[in-house]
């Protein structure tokens, strides 16, 4: 599945059952932690602008796997392909506000700015509300809820003002930076930052694995069993005497040559399609 297939407006309703994780920002950090996310088991949402800062970029040339490079714009197709493929739920939209469900003090759309307290709930009992700006085409915000909060996109924490979570400029700059403790949590429960947004430096890979990090941060804090997101061969942990772990997969040989076929007859026709030349 494409994002293009996943991109219809949908408008929420806040009545809907949650998801277990939303991400905002649909660049190298919140595709990575996307993948992640979703390959647990846990639903997840992603959320992009359409602005990533790697389209500043002429030619992606340090970003391993590629050794002639990749345009950064048929770099990120693949990376929200591979997103969607994981079992995200992908939306072309802006996240314009996001606040604690229940909360009164949410800032209002026109950009009134109200302070939110810190109510003290463990994150498995908070929910939190997006807002959007209803995508290309959309004429209503459109609402989501989501019990945690992954944010990944840079410059972009104006949307965070109703919830009490920290931001700070970057310095020598006014761009605004979410402070974190080494795997990705603010100092609001249930919401975590990655990537350019915790003043990482800007290389794509750089950024791609400290989403895959922070994601790992979350899936734990959900679930502490959980291992790894690791496939190996089947009969891998029989050999230990060892149950499988939680978040591993043990594949047949038959399998492994079906997702092998899979992968090169994908890879092949998006390397030969004429249109990405001109990318």
């Amino acid at each position: 599945m494409t994002p293009e297939q996943t991109t219809a407006k949908t408008t929420a309703s806040t009545t809907e059952s949650p998801a277990d994780v939303a991400i905002v920002g649909g660049g190298p950090a919140g595709c990575s932690a996307g993948v992640f996310t979703a390959r647990a088991g846990l639903e997840t949402v992603l959320f992009e602008h359409e602005r990533s800062s790697l389209l500043k970029s002429a030619h992606l040339e340090n970003y391993l796997g590629f050794p002639l490079g990749i345009q950064p714009a048929q770099f990120l197709d693949l990376a929200r392909e591979h997103a969607t493929e994981a079992g995200c739920r992908y939306r072309r939209e802006a996240v314009v506000n996001v606040w604690l469900e229940g909360s009164e003090e949410r800032r209002e759309p026109e950009g009134t700015r109200q302070a939110a307290t810190e109510r003290g709930e463990p994150a498995s009992e908070r929910t939190f509300v997006l807002e959007t700006d209803g995508g290309v085409g959309g004429t209503e915000p459109s609402r989501y809820r989501a019990n945690r909060l992954l944010v990944a996109s840079w410059a972009h924490t104006d949307c965070l003002e109703s919830l009490p979570v920290t931001r700070e400029p970057e310095e020598p700059g006014p761009v605004m930076v979410l402070p974190t403790d080494g795997d990705g949590r603010t100092d609001c429960e249930g919401v975590y930052a990655a990537g350019r947004i915790t003043s990482q430096h800007h290389q794509t890979i750089v950024n791609a694995g400290h989403g895959a990090h922070v994601a790992l941060t979350l899936i734990r804090d959900d679930r502490p069993e959980y291992y790894n997101d690791w496939v190996v061969p089947e009969g891998y942990y029989a050999r230990y005497d060892r149950e499988v772990p939680d978040g591993v997969e043990e594949i047949s040989i038959a399998e492994r040559s079906r997702r092998k076929a899979k992968g090169i007859e994908r890879m092949a026709a998006v390397f030969n399609d004429e249109s990405v030349k001109d990318c």
